[in-house]
């Protein structure tokens, strides 16, 4: 598969909890975040 981006994030945003996962060349990093 021919790579387009070498960085990327994606985020997933619910009522109580942000959870956000950033996809490095060769990383990844996958944190989640209350609201309040």
């Amino acid at each position: 598969m021919h790579v387009i981006s070498d960085r990327v994030c994606g985020m997933d945003v619910h009522k109580k909890s942000i959870t956000a996962c950033l996809l490095l060349s060769d990383e990844k990093e996958l944190r989640t975040f209350g609201t309040m």
